[in-house]
């Protein structure tokens, strides 16, 4: 089988592994990822990695074993049903997924960073589609999970689709690989269309991109950048001026209501704070109810009603497990944030805390895990600390 980790892949190959990873679109009609055909190909490479940084996997082991244990514990203590408990291992695997993908991008990326810009424009072209033609929206919904698949169907003229991109989670990867390309990238030309163009355009798949964004922007540095972000900030108030309906209508609400009212607000965020629920026993606080869902009606819904992750979390395996859920999520932001200086440490602790905050921010809109770049970022950072090195040794 050939070492996709030691040799240079063609371009083609190289954007069609990222098509694959990047948002997991499904096999089509089913809840397969089509992501796991990589795994054979990259897995190896993988496990090398992990192993030849002992510390980081037995610190992962250790934090997850605590993860999963907790999380049993609190089951067979608590009132949940196989569902909360299934549930809690898809979370678990989830999080691996994360580690192991995440390595997959990073081994396509470091060695021709234009194949992100690539994906990047045909995910633009697919999200533009996607807004105009009911047929392209109708073929892109079974790249999704068929459960949310279910739910989208009735939105169309609503929401953008991309390829594998849908909702809060495809939102969120398309900025933060938007981010990730400036970071990386030489060319400052493309960074700055490339913040226009992607403001609306995420904010078509979901308003909730405006929150990274911001995050981001705060702590990007340069003027160009910057400039860059107040542009594409006055286009989404042109766009909230004359949009009436579809995607783009939908997607300006805040900067329409800042026109209108005066402050950026949004239904599904006003209709957010109803849902911080608070136990009512020290039990709760401490162990859980072993419960992610309400099992009392027949329609799917949350414990407690509430879709706030950190909660939902909490509600199953106690305040501990809530620790050890961002622990395990941010583990290796955490280890960047606390490295020694190297050339490009300090773009790369900014981009760490973009993400950490990211990471909170996001959970109290439903439980979200460690973003794929995490990991890429973290891979990143050990390819230029290893640069730093090798040129003070040159020197001397």
């Amino acid at each position: 089988m050939k070492d996709f980790v030691n040799s240079r892949m063609p371009f083609l190959i190289s954007f069609i592994v990222l098509l694959l990873v990047i948002g997991f679109p499904r096999i089509y009609g089913t809840e397969v990822p089509m992501a796991v055909v990589l795994i054979p190909f990259f897995i190896m490479g993988f496990m090398k990695f992990i192993l030849s940084k002992s510390w980081v996997f037995f610190g992962i082991f250790g934090v997850g074993s605590l993860w999963i244990i907790g999380g049993v514990f609190s089951f067979m203590n608590g009132n949940g049903t196989f569902a909360d408990l299934f549930f809690h291992f898809i979370l678990s695997f989830k999080m691996i997924l994360n580690f192991f993908f995440g390595y997959v991008i990073y081994i396509v990326l470091k060695r021709n960073i234009s194949v992100l810009l690539a994906w990047l424009v045909f995910q633009l072209f697919i999200i533009v589609l996607s807004m105009y033609s009911e047929a392209v929206y109708s073929f892109l919904l079974g790249f999704i999970s068929p459960r949310s698949a279910e739910v989208f169907q009735y939105i169309f003229g609503l929401r953008a689709l991309g390829f594998g991109l849908f909702h809060m989670d495809g939102a969120l990867l398309l900025v933060i690989a938007v981010f990730y390309y400036l970071l990386v990238a030489q060319s400052s030309v493309f960074k700055g269309l490339v913040l226009i163009l992607f403001l609306p355009i995420s904010m078509a798949i979901a308003r909730s991109a405006l929150v990274p964004y911001l995050i981001f922007g705060l702590f990007r540095r340069g003027v160009y950048i910057k400039a860059s972000l107040i542009s594409a900030a006055i286009i989404m108030f042109v766009i909230a001026l004359y949009a009436t309906s579809g995607p783009l209508f939908e997607a300006t609400e805040l900067f329409r209501n800042m026109l209108n009212n005066g402050e950026l607000s949004s239904k599904s965020v006003t209709h957010l704070s109803t849902m911080f629920v608070w136990p009512q026993s020290v039990s709760t606080w401490l162990f859980g109810d072993g419960q992610y869902f309400d099992h009392q009606t027949d329609s799917l819904s949350f414990y407690m009603l509430t879709d706030v992750g950190f909660l939902r979390v909490l509600y199953f395996s106690g305040l501990f497990s809530v620790f050890i859920f961002i622990l395990l999520n941010l583990y290796y932001l955490f280890a960047l944030l606390f490295s020694s200086k190297y050339h490009g440490s300090r773009e790369i602790k900014l981009f760490s805390i973009s993400l950490i905050l990211l990471f909170i921010v996001i959970n109290f809109k439903g439980i979200q895990l460690m973003p794929l770049f995490s990991m890429v970022l973290y891979m990143y950072a050990l390819d230029m600390k290893n640069l730093s090195c090798t040129s003070n040794k040159n020197r001397r």
